[in-house]
């Protein structure tokens, strides 16, 4: 009865060992895929940024060339702007349309102002890209961007810290701690799972709905307009 239990005891130990074994490899192939996966998401984001860019640019230049005139017979004080989201402003002599609004000159009539939710929503509707908040990023909501990389990455930088003290020696290897770590493994990797997958599920709900996000007004200066068709 004695030396069975030495025996299983002993398997025991060994399967733990293998166990860990795993998890560091299994570590050391997410960081290269990670390694992959920032390089995908730096050359995406280089490219929204010169996009941006160029239609920041483009936009700021539209909207100080000309000044919206008034309805005939009207001027100054008493000018009456041609549509509902004009506002008179006597220091340029003409109207200019209210935040998150814009004048049609083709059709002579007001149009919602805002950054397009399509492309937002399709990035964050795709798995690999959604899980990071590439959504988020592109219409430039970089506060929850932020989020979605602290959730990402940091759990992985714990990961990997503590797999390097199991492997180093720096914690102690009796089988109650190792029993331990292998059920902490488990239950945080299955947290991390849920929380990514919650992210990327609410990322969808919030977009759709068209939150607020970064815009410019007739002036250039910086405000917050919600996402448009």
């Amino acid at each position: 009865m004695i030396v069975f239990i030495s025996i299983n005891f002993s398997c025991l130990k060994k399967l733990i060992f293998v166990e860990l074994i795993i998890i560091c490899d299994i570590t050391q192939a997410i960081i290269m895929t990670q390694r992959l996966t920032i390089a995908t998401i730096l050359f995406v984001f280089n490219f929204m940024l010169g996009t941006a860019q160029s239609n920041f640019g483009l936009r700021r230049e539209l909207v100080t060339v000309d000044t919206i005139p008034c309805n005939a017979g009207t001027s100054g004080p008493n000018c009456t702007c041609p549509g509902k989201c004009l506002t008179y402003y006597n220091s340029t002599g003409g109207c200019h349309p209210n935040n998150c609004w814009k004048w049609d000159d083709v059709n002579d009539h007001c149009e919602v102002a805002g950054k397009d939710f399509v492309a937002p929503l399709v990035l964050q509707a795709i798995p690999f890209t959604g899980g990071f908040g590439s959504g988020w990023a592109n219409m430039g909501r970089w506060d929850i961007f932020n989020i979605y990389m602290v959730v990402v990455f940091g759990p992985l930088a714990i990961v990997i810290l503590g797999c390097c003290c199991a492997m180093g020696g720096f914690c102690a290897q009796n089988e109650d701690r190792l029993e331990c770590w292998g059920c902490l493994s488990y239950c945080f990797g299955c947290l991390w799972a849920i929380a990514i997958v919650a992210l990327w599920i609410w990322g969808i709900v919030a977009i759709a709905n068209k939150p607020l996000a970064p815009w410019t007004d007739w002036q250039g200066n910086a405000i917050e307009c919600a996402l448009v068709n």
